[in-house]
């Protein structure tokens, strides 16, 4: 949550005021004024209140106190259209990249001036939920998503066996239903002396799903029938031996059997992704975790704070060119509460900058994916009526501890966020919700996210107005409408599949949406996901979004759901200068994108 806002402890309404909500009234007009302030820096001296102040340290550095101070210090962006309208403004920055003020071109510019010649300047994107260092290991890992048929499939996989020699094959982004959906099976390759010896472990588009090859097995010790994998799924083939298909957490068995990467490796990853997202104009990133990290379940938790310190160790040095809040583990709830970066929730700031790394809050996985049939639903699959699903936490002494984690999580401030994507999940989820909400009361920063939020019950509206009254974000990713559009009336029936991603139903209904991508799952680019949001080519037009509704979930949406509501996804005094400007012949080639009103990638502005 942004330094402007802090949120009350959780009471009931018919609780009369104590001298803490008495503090707690004034610290909220005080939050007003600061906010405020920007428009009369040039005026006064510095900031009466310290806006932005830490826990403990020093306070946000000063204001400009005079005109003469405002000259060397603010950098003023010139002639940039702004706007749906492309009205010509100016936008001015200050040295600790905040914007000042966005006005009329003036008789008179401050500071360095950059030329926008005319050009859109835009804010910069909020992608709201995505996995960064996996992303960074995608770039780098065989690429199967343009892959046709189970030819293909094979002959692909068979060349990087030969290109690596020795080592494993990793890749990512294959999906069936691309080529009729039979999925992939060591019985393809039996009998082919490529794949004799073979180490292969390839996931699903969806990331929920892998396949690996026999030799990757045996190393992974999954043999045969007695190989059971608490909340995965190992597939057998008729003789009861596996066919290489993992689903759920028995990925982790296969992700646990493959070489760790080394620090230098994983640091590389984050770079890569960084300067990928960077291109795409996302300056803001909801960062879930290294997925394999995740699905090793308490084993993976020593990672992901590795990853996490990594990103705090950049950011102090000034080396981190994106802004990120990470989400923790449900189950490392505690951990979370008490690392120095928590910070209440509050941007940290000191005198020079604030900080552009913050835990945000907790994730759990509460079911898995439509194309892996794991996504929870309230019935069968019409295509396998053996199954509906997948519950993480299934009801009775699991769902307890779901609810007790939760709720402790809660009461400690933090936010929660769940992986919730067939009907059966998004109810869980809503009632995992209420039960918090009961047992800690109203809290109006709770926001609680429900990820993806893909497939509603019937009416269509029922779940909608739950999380409206509930105050839940619809945390959505609408560049996967693409993904599962082929196969969700196969899988589930029209009648079902008609209620996927009702995201106009959600705005109807008054729900936050928040746009995220869920990269490297699907590319990250915004662009593909607004039109996705937009065009809807999946036979659903009556859930589309207009532009203007799909470019503030990129924006605002992602900033609210992330806590950061007037700091992120905003082009408002006050914010922080992070914007992309356009092409001046196309309305979505980025030609550069700054942080903190510094040129971060692309043809920089008079080369500054």
């Amino acid at each position: 949550r942004s330094s402007r806002q802090r949120p009350p402890r959780a009471r009931s309404r018919a609780m009369r005021w104590t001298p803490r909500d008495v503090a707690f009234a004034l610290a909220i007009a005080s939050a007003l004024l600061a906010i405020a302030w920007p428009a009369f820096e040039a005026r006064f001296s510095a900031c009466p209140l310290g806006y932005g102040a830490k826990t403990t340290g020093p306070a946000r550095a000063r204001h400009h106190s005079t005109d003469a101070e405002r000259d060397a210090d603010v950098t003023t962006f010139a002639n940039c259209a702004v706007g749906d309208a492309g009205a010509i403004k100016d936008i001015t920055v200050s040295r600790h990249g905040r914007i000042i003020a966005v006005e009329d071109v003036p008789s008179t510019r401050f500071g360095v001036v950059l030329d926008c010649g005319g050009r859109a300047l835009r804010s910069g994107f909020v992608d709201a939920h995505a996995h960064v260092v996996t992303g960074g290991f995608a770039l780098d890992a065989l690429d199967l998503r343009g892959v046709r048929s189970k030819e293909e499939f094979i002959e692909t996989l068979a060349r990087a066996i030969d290109a690596g020699k020795e080592k494993w094959v990793l890749g990512h982004g294959w999906d069936e239903t691309s080529w009729g959906g039979e999925t992939p099976s060591n019985a393809w390759t039996r009998g082919d002396e490529r794949f004799v010896g073979a180490k292969v472990w390839v996931t699903r588009t969806c990331g929920h799903v892998g396949f690996a090859s026999e030799a990757a097995l045996e190393i992974a010790k999954i043999t045969g029938a007695k190989t059971v994998i608490a909340g995965g799924i190992v597939e057998l083939d008729d003789e009861g031996a596996p066919t290489g298909i993992l689903k759920e957490l028995a990925t982790a068995a296969m992700s646990n059997a493959v070489p760790k990467r080394s620090r230098s490796e994983r640091d590389e990853a984050f770079k890569r992704a960084f300067e990928y997202l960077l291109s795409k104009g996302i300056t803001t990133v909801g960062d879930f975790g290294d997925i394999e990290s995740l699905v090793a379940g308490a084993d993976g938790y020593a990672q992901l704070w590795e990853d996490f310190e990594t990103l705090e160790r950049w950011d102090a040095v000034g080396d981190l060119p994106i802004r990120i809040t990470s989400y923790m583990p449900l189950g490392d709830w505690a951990s979370v509460q008490s690392h120095v970066a928590w910070n209440g929730g509050w941007t940290r700031e000191n005198e020079t900058a604030a900080s552009r790394v913050r835990l945000g809050g907790v994730k759990a996985f509460l079911d898995g994916s439509l194309g892996g049939r794991t996504a929870a639903m309230m019935a069968p699959y019409l295509d396998d009526g053996s199954t509906s699903g997948h519950l993480m936490y299934p009801r009775g002494k699991r769902e307890k501890i779901l609810r007790k984690q939760a709720t402790l999580a809660d009461a400690a401030g933090l936010q929660i966020a769940v992986h919730a994507i067939g009907d059966a999940a998004v109810e869980q989820a809503l009632e995992l919700l209420a039960s918090i909400e009961a047992a800690n009361g109203e809290r109006s920063l709770r926001r609680f996210r429900i990820e993806h939020s893909q497939h509603l019950t019937a009416p269509i509206d029922g779940q909608p107005k739950r999380f409206k009254r509930l105050g839940a974000v619809a945390s959505v990713q609408p560049a996967q409408i693409a993904l599962d559009e082929r196969s969700a009336g196969e899988k589930l029936g029209e009648e079902r599949a008609s209620r996927y991603y009702a995201l106009r139903t959600f705005l109807e209904n008054g729900v936050p949406l928040a746009g995220g991508s869920d990269w490297p799952i699907v590319s990250a680019d915004v662009f593909a996901g607004m039109r996705a949001a937009v065009e809807r080519g999946d036979g659903h037009e009556s859930q589309s979004l207009t532009a203007e509704e799909a470019t503030t979930m990129f924006t605002r949406g992602g900033a609210h759901a992330l806590t950061l509501d007037g700091l992120v996804g905003t082009m408002a005094p006050g914010a922080f200068a992070d914007f992309i400007i356009l092409d001046s012949s196309s309305d979505s080639d980025i030609v550069a994108t700054y942080v903190g009103g510094k040129c971060v990638h692309g043809r920089c502005l008079n080369g500054a």
